[in-house]
């Protein structure tokens, strides 16, 4: 930083003395207007050049990289999308009043290929931050089977952390730094989470090893007790993997809903992309 601010005022001074220097020739020899008109054109047409040629290049190229854009946001959208489907229910049993509580709904159809592309946004109705979203979970597991439910969770985890880093290895020059920043965090987030389901799993499978030493009565206690430790533990990691999708599925749907310039998010639909 320090050299180039040093190499800027050394240009600059050049310029300077020698920008004297021609207006000490021209008042010698009286032709001082001239020069002055001279300096005039040349500093219009770098203002020209600079200010306004480039402005028209930059909308030139990014209008030439906007359908790009769009469908790579599409990809990343439903990537987050898909994890989220797998990691939440869709809905969940009231037992107070015998009904049933929506946590996520799938508006419109899913991406398919042709003249239109219309994608099925998933929208949230329980807030991330939602005390009772971490329950809703609790009860998934459990109604899946913990231990199968860890695992597909993982597994759910390690696919959108791939499509993710192939996504930086062959989009990266398109995506705003805004989206790349929150996806280096959600990225982050993900391999946490791997990490404290696999403890959560070890740790099960650790105290089931000790129920062969107990009796039958015991065992079975043991086993449910470690069964809901799962559970419960699987619940929290995936909450917190759920805030921080949040973000950047906030941000894609928005950078398409603009670009869109339509009134609602429930139908997004990219023209002209053909696959």
């Amino acid at each position: 930083m320090i050299r180039r601010n040093v190499g800027t005022v050394l240009v600059v001074t050049a310029l300077v003395i020698l920008f004297l220097i021609a207006v000490g020739i021209s008042r010698t020899i009286g032709h001082l207007a001239e020069l002055v008109i001279y300096i005039t054109e040349d500093l219009f047409g770098i203002v020209l050049a600079v200010f306004v040629l480039e402005r028209v290049l930059a909308r030139r190229e990014e209008r030439r990289w906007l359908g790009a854009k769009r469908w790579l946001h599409m990809i990343l959208l439903e990537a987050i999308d898909d994890l989220l489907r797998q990691l939440l229910p869709a809905t969940v049993p009231e037992e107070e009043t015998e009904g049933e509580t929506t946590v996520y709904e799938v508006t419109g159809e899913r991406v398919h290929f042709g003249e239109v592309a219309v994608y099925g946004l998933l929208r949230m109705l329980v807030s991330p931050d939602d005390k009772d979203l971490q329950s809703y979970v609790f009860w998934y597991a459990r109604e899946l089977e913990p231990l199968k439910y860890a695992s597909q969770a993982k597994a759910a985890l390690a696919d959108a952390r791939e499509q993710i880093r192939d996504t930086f290895g062959s989009s990266a020059r398109l995506m705003e730094a805004d989206i790349t920043t929150m996806l280096m965090n959600f990225e982050q987030a993900i391999v946490a989470a791997m990490r404290h389901l696999d403890s959560a799993i070890s740790m099960r499978d650790q105290q089931l090893e000790e129920v062969s030493h107990l009796d039958e009565e015991s065992a079975e206690q043991k086993t449910r007790e470690a069964e809901l430790q799962l559970a419960f533990t699987t619940s929290i990691v995936v909450e917190s993997v759920v805030g921080s999708a949040m973000k950047p599925k906030m941000w894609l749907e928005a950078q398409l809903h603009d670009r869109e310039g339509g009134s609602s998010l429930e139908y997004l639909q990219v023209n002209n992309l053909t696959g």
